[in-house]
């Protein structure tokens, strides 16, 4: 089915849920081939198919690279011309590879170029209102991780984004069993227990991608989410 229809969250989902006192592993296809040959060769593959695409590639297609690519020397001749911004991922849940991280993250197996159209536009315009979109989760990673406790980085996360507009868009966007705009709502202003009990336990960024996208605040709901899990990591 259309997207989100094959995230591995969905399937884990309607299969066996992931809780509190239960775990749950999984492997990517190639991963499963790599290993096969291993045990039937001996010799372990340490490259990967990835797409190459995006509206300023030149010719979007499927390439063998090796595990943890330099992205800057795959995309490097292969791009229209024109500012750009290179994407490890998808478009909704990957990150920029840039120096000093322009490297094919693990589980990636995608690489996205996009037209960089920001400055001077309407995007920028939006982009200053609302900079959570924007903000590097590296950043705001280092505030969560450094010792101040979840009140703290919960606190940081909502100077940046500071509302929430409850549209039925959020329900429409999650496929799984899972109140959607409640679950934001907790995630938003730092509520630990209301959003495990609502099922956070069960997601990870990318599921959270397309509420992101369709929220007119343009909350990044996935960094507020990891947020959350480290921090009920910590207290476990």
């Amino acid at each position: 089915g259309p997207h989100p229809a094959g995230l591995v969250g969905t399937h884990i989902h309607f299969l066996k849920p992931v809780g509190a006192t239960r775990t749950v592993w999984h492997l990517g296809c190639q991963d499963v081939m790599a290993i096969g040959r291993l045990f039937r060769s001996g010799y372990l593959v340490a490259d990967r198919i990835v797409a190459l695409a995006g509206p300023v590639v030149r010719r979007p297609r499927l390439v063998r690279v090796p595990l943890g690519a330099n992205v800057e020397d795959l995309v490097r001749e292969q791009l229209h011309d024109g500012a750009c911004r290179v994407v490890s991922g998808s478009v909704l849940s990957g990150r920029a590879a840039r120096p000093p991280a322009s490297f094919l993250g693990r589980y990636h197996d995608q690489v996205s170029v996009l037209r960089d159209e920001t400055e001077g536009s309407e995007y920028s315009f939006h982009r200053r209102l609302w900079p959570l979109a924007h903000a590097r989760r590296g950043r705001v990673g280092t505030t969560a991780s450094s010792g101040r406790p979840w009140a703290h980085a919960a606190k940081h996360a909502q100077s940046i984004a500071q509302m929430m507009v409850p549209l039925d868009s959020f329900d429409r966007m999650m496929p799984l069993d899972i109140l959607a705009t409640p679950l934001l709502r907790a995630l938003l202003v730092g509520d630990l227990e209301a959003a495990r009990a609502l099922g956070c336990l069960e997601l990870e960024e990318e599921d959270l991608a397309l509420c992101s996208f369709v929220c007119p605040a343009k909350n990044d709901y996935g960094a507020l989410l990891r947020f959350a899990l480290d921090e009920i990591e910590r207290r476990a």
